[in-house]
């Protein structure tokens, strides 16, 4: 209201001559408007004060006082008028409601509007037992160390660079080009500004790496993470912790549809994040740890407390293990340490030394798919015997072969090859030794015994009538390599380079014709896979298309080193010989390519045996990978085929056997699988080897929804009334009485039934004998942190929180009720210091939460059958949830 009164302001109004003139008249005037301007009992008659403030009337701000009436008769009639919210707030918020009626939305602001509290709203379908509508998740996760480094590279002149938060001087360790500085002289910490400033700029090009202790890492959530030996890629959803050998370890946990090849065991990966709209990049290492120790043989003679020596290329820390376990026994397993290659199903091991009755064994496996030996061997049949019984001359026109794969026209004879003379026989379904069985242990021995397997055979019978008895050919007769193992992949190899044999330094040359190519190799050029080849002939060949029968050579001899009816192999593909041009131009079956091929070898197939001829298994040749810019990478040949295995008769009684090995510290950062010595101690043939934890974990798959498990105790069949996809609880603290009108008559939906749920949480004003009958003494703890939940989800992720600390102290325990956002739940498990499970699922998210700890809770629940019935105040039943 307006001060300025107008009978003041007569005098200065009203002109000079008037005032000096006609006094009298002046002195009229101002008497006649303070007449105006005073009270006439309890209202103002000041008319002219009134018409100044017309002005204001259109300023609702200005005029909900008097007004206020008018206001709610036509705009907020249905509202009650001791609201809670101040009444102009209410007047000019009004809208919202009535646009959003009917929604999750409006009820939870009419209830604030009236009463200054918060209302749950809860939908009963929720709860529903829906066949086959459980949600079933797969996860994927990379394991990182807890260490965060922030890494720069310096100019010589910037002295301040970004770090990734707010952080203490304590919570960062600075490394520059790898060297610690933790002096207050060298640097500081700017923590407003999420800087550390030196005092003296690094040198120009040195690399500055920030070590953060202490990460928020909700700022690495959508961000993509770079393998930085793999080159594989990923999208980080979320990040958790754990503790692994009490070592934080935290989990990107990732979009198998956002990945992108494979990460490397051990190795850094790098992302970058936004700082103050500034790009940090950042580099952690992926967890690589030791998971266990395999026994192969325990050896004998050992005692617990026994060290396990390791030998670890390359790591970060060390790991450490001991024997922790002894025993002894008959012999009840064989430990396969290698299984060879060139066996097959069913066939004798035999214990040498010792009779079938006494101990015997058999493969009752054979692992046909291994990746670098041969599962088929492919050899010639014929016997010169079964052929030629008759002495023919060698001049003759036609030997009458009875070849299958005869010549091409027919006739065999001086001028044929002898590839196209003979038959062939196959080994099929061969491979390494990969399961064994134990026919007879009837006797104790002493030492250890030697198993030997019987090699692969084919059975040949005789080609005529002269020949009474079969043939059996063993596969270790011809002295063929049979498995490659790659010790080390390398990198930066190439698929299609040469593999060379050569014999051991100062031993006798065995053996001839082995020939091997790297066959497959990662994306960072690491080895996957070598195998054997045939042979090779003269010079290089081109494909130059898929669909094209032609091969064009390179510096080849084709119409003198091939014939046609000849297989050919180049690259992955073999094809059959048709026609042949010219010395560097033939004709094959026009099957498809699998690839255009440059300058590759062109392999004759039946020159020589694939993997050769004439080793032996005790002088087995050394291994060269010709590459042009491979490195690191060591392959070595384990065996001939039918040989190479190494099978090892363990007994459970043995004195001194190893039978468990504890690793004490499983070492961080291990990028090369170690091997294991356990010569040092007991009788010192004890082997082992170790099995590395991976950096990127695919766990079994978890129900994230208990909405079609049966036995759930928050699930129940889909009713008449409740439990309808029709209906919705309204949980307060608040009885349902004091609101049910408005909400009836302003935002209630047509076609849904409305209930009500009284939550207690404090104090229950009743008689004290009802009281003692229904609730014990309720205590509430609140835990330091916030936390978040989601709708569907029975996990609770904290900030700050300390679960298991609040679990050491007796305050939470599995089974203990926890509130968040007003939904009381039972815990299951308590996982880290940041999360925690519970027995059944949240029905609402809610973000940056208290965390509240209660002894009991209360319902009380209010069903209406229709809007019109709903239940009096006094009415409502008191339940207490168990």
């Amino acid at each position: 209201m307006s001060d300025n009164l107008t009978s003041l302001l007569i005098n200065r109004q009203v002109p000079e001559f008037v005032r000096e003139e006609y006094p009298l008249f002046v002195t009229f005037m101002e008497a006649y408007y303070e007449f105006l301007e005073q009270k006439q009992g309890t209202q103002l008659n000041d008319l002219t004060t009134k018409s100044k403030d017309l002005r204001y009337i259109s300023d609702v701000d200005q005029s909900i006082d008097d007004f206020e009436e008018s206001f709610f008769n036509s705009y907020a009639e249905l509202i009650p008028r001791n609201v809670q919210v101040d009444k102009a707030i209410l007047i000019k918020n009004v809208l919202p409601i009535y646009l959003s009626k009917g929604s999750e939305a409006s009820f939870k602001l009419l209830y604030r509007f009236l009463f200054g509290q918060e209302l749950e709203v809860k939908y009963p379908k929720n709860d529903i037992l829906r066949a086959s509508d459980g949600k079933w998740e797969i996860e994927n996760a990379l394991e990182v160390s807890a260490e965060f480094y922030a890494y720069h590279t310096a100019n010589g002149t910037n002295k301040e660079f970004k770090i990734l938060q707010e952080l203490n001087p304590s919570d960062v360790s600075v490394f520059v080009n790898g060297d610690l500085k933790v002096l207050n002289t060298h640097y500081f910490v700017r923590k407003e500004s999420k800087k550390i400033v030196f005092i003296t700029a690094p040198a120009n090009q040195s690399i500055v790496k920030i070590l953060h202790k202490t990460l928020d890492t909700r700022i690495l959530h959508n961000r993509k993470i770079t393998g930085e030996i793999s080159g594989a890629t990923a999208l980080i959803e979320r990040v958790s912790n754990k503790i692994i050998n009490q070592q934080a370890v935290f989990e990107f946990f990732i979009d198998s549809k956002t990945l992108i090849d494979s990460f490397t065991n051990g190795e850094n990966v790098l992302l970058d994040v936004f700082v103050d709209d500034i790009l940090v990049n950042v580099v952690v290492a992926t967890i690589a740890n030791l998971l266990r120790v395999n026994i192969i043989d325990g050896g004998a003679s050992y005692n617990v407390g026994d060290p396990v020596l390791f030998t670890t290329p390359v790591f970060d820390v060390a790991p450490t293990a001991l024997v922790s376990k002894t025993f002894a026994g008959v012999i009840d397993k064989v430990i396969i340490a290698d299984g060879g290659s060139g066996f097959m199903d069913n066939e004798r091991i035999a214990a040498v030394g010792y009779s079938n009755t006494q101990l015997d064994f058999a493969m009752t496996e054979i692992n046909t798919n291994s990746a670098n030996t041969a599962n088929v061997f492919r050899i010639f049949s014929d016997v010169i015997s079964d052929i030629d019984p008759s002495n023919t001359i060698i001049s003759v026109a036609n030997y009458n072969f009875p070849n299958t794969n005869i010549s091409p026209s027919g006739i065999i004879n001086v001028d044929s090859q002898i590839s196209h003379a003979f038959s062939n026989a196959t080994y099929v379904q061969i491979g390494e030794i990969s399961e064994v069985s134990i026919a007879a242990a009837a006797f104790i021995p002493l030492t250890q015994p030697v198993l030997n397997a019987t090699p692969a055979y084919v059975t040949l019978a005789p080609l005529t009538a002269n020949t009474l008895s079969n043939t059996v050919v063993s596969i270790d007769t011809f002295g063929s390599l049979g498995k490659l193992y790659v010790s080390n992949p390398g990198s930066a190899y190439a698929v299609f380079e040469e593999l060379t044999f050569t014999s051991p330094p100062n031993t006798m040359s065995y053996g001839f014709g082995a020939e091997a190519i790297v066959s497959k190799v990662s994306v960072t050029g690491s080895i996957v896979e070598a195998k054997f080849v045939p042979s090779k002939i003269t010079g290089t060949a081109n494909v130059t298309s898929v669909s094209n029968v032609m091969v064009h050579g390179i510096g080849t001899l084709f119409t003198t080193e091939l014939v046609v009816g000849d297989s050919i192999t180049i690259g992955h593909d073999t094809r059959k010989i048709i026609s042949i041009a010219s010395n560097t131009s033939l004709n094959v079956t026009s099957a498809a390519w699998a690839q255009i091929y440059s300058s590759l070898p062109v392999r004759k197939v039946g020159l020589n045996l694939i993997g050769g001829q004439g080793y032996k298994q005790n002088h087995l040749p050394t291994v060269t990978i010709n590459t042009v810019s491979g490195f690191e990478g060591t392959i070595r040949v384990t065996g001939i085929l039918g040989d190479g295995e190494d099978l090892i008769a363990k007994g459970s009684k043995r004195p001194g056997e190893i039978e468990e090995i504890l690793v004490a510290n499983s070492g961080i950062g291990i990028r090369v699988v170690p091997s294991v010595d356990l010569s040092g101690f007991g009788d010192g043939t004890a082997t082992a080897n170790v099995t590395l934890n991976p950096s990127f974990i695919t766990t079994p798959g978890r129900w994230t929804t208990s909405d079609s498990i049966l036995s759930s105790l928050d699930r129940r069949i889909q009713g008449r009334n409740y439990y309808v996809n029709y209906s919705y609880l309204l949980s307060s603290t608040t009885e349902f009485a004091k609101y049910k009108k408005v909400f009836r008559d302003l935002l209630h939906p047509a076609g849904f039934k409305a209930y009500a749920e009284l939550t207690i949480s404090n104090e229950i004003a009743t008689t004290p004998a009802i009281l003692e009958t229904l609730v014990a003494p309720t205590t509430i703890k609140t835990l330091s942190g916030r936390v978040n939940v989601a709708n569907v989800s029975i996990y609770v992720t904290g900030s700050n929180t300390k679960f298991n600390v609040a679990n050491s102290l007796g305050i939470i325990s599995i089974g203990s009720y926890i509130a968040v956002n007003s939904q009381i739940r039972v815990v299951s498990s308590i996982i880290s210091n940041t999360n925690l499970a519970v027995t059944s699922a949240f029905t609402i998210t809610a973000n940056n939460e208290e965390l509240l700890v209660v002894n009991t809770i209360y319902d009380a629940v209010a069903t209406e059958i229709t809007l019109e019935e709903i239940l009096a105040e006094n009415e409502l039943p008191l339940t207490v949830e168990s």
